[in-house]
C-alpha cells in the first residue's frame, strides 16, 4: 500500500467519496486499495484493484477539481499575478498566452518560413512553452522537415531561439 503524505489526507477522502457514489461503498472498500498521489495541474489519486483482474486493467485514477483541492500546479490566479502578467514580470498562477508568444515573434521579425507558423503549447507541468515553428524545408518520401524554433515559457515569458529538424 502506498504511503500518503501529510495533507493528502483530504486529497484521499473527496476521492474515495466520488468512488463511493459511482460504484458504492462496498465495491470501494472491498475491491480498492489506495495506490499513490500524483501531482500535475490537477491532482491525481489513485486506487489499485484488489487481486487480479482477467482484463489485467488494475487501475483506477480520479482527476480532484482544482477549483476545490489546492495543488501544487493548479491555477490559483491572484490580483497580484495579473498585475506582474501586465508588467512583464513572471507570475506564480498565471501563464503567458499564445498571443504574448505571437506577439514576441512579430517583435522579433521571427521568420514565416515556407507555409507560415506553426505554434503548440507544449511540454509538462514543470516546463511548459509555446513553441513557434518557421519551416525552412519540406521534402516527402521520406518526411523530412526543419527549421527555426521560438521557445517562449508560458511561466516566465522568457525566450529562445533553437534549430529543429525533424525526420520520419
Amino acid at each position: 500500500m502506498a504511503q500518503a503524505l501529510p495533507g493528502d489526507s483530504l486529497k484521499i477522502k473527496i476521492a474515495e467519496e466520488f468512488l463511493k457514489k459511482k460504484l458504492g461503498e462496498k465495491v470501494v472498500r472491498d475491491k480498492l486499495a489506495f495506490a499513490g498521489i500524483y501531482e500535475s495541474s490537477l491532482d491525481l489519486v489513485t486506487f489499485e484493484l484488489k487481486g487480479r483482474t482477467e482484463n489485467r486493467k488494475n487501475l483506477v485514477v480520479v482527476f480532484l477539481d482544482g477549483e476545490k483541492v489546492e495543488s501544487k500546479y493548479n491555477t490559483k490566479i491572484t490580483k497580484k499575478d495579473i498585475s506582474n502578467f501586465f508588467e512583464g514580470k513572471p507570475t506564480k498562477n498565471l501563464f503567458w498566452n499564445k498571443e504574448y508568444a505571437t506577439n514576441i515573434a512579430k517583435r522579433l521579425d521571427f521568420d514565416k518560413g515556407i507555409k507560415g507558423w506553426e505554434i503548440q503549447l507544449e511540454g509538462l507541468v514543470y516546463d511548459i512553452s509555446w513553441g513557434i515553428y518557421s519551416y525552412v524545408a519540406e521534402t516527402w518520401d521520406p518526411y523530412e522537415a526543419g527549421g527555426k524554433a521560438l521557445k517562449v515559457d508560458a511561466k516566465t515569458g522568457k525566450y529562445e531561439i533553437q534549430d529543429w529538424s525533424e525526420i520520419e
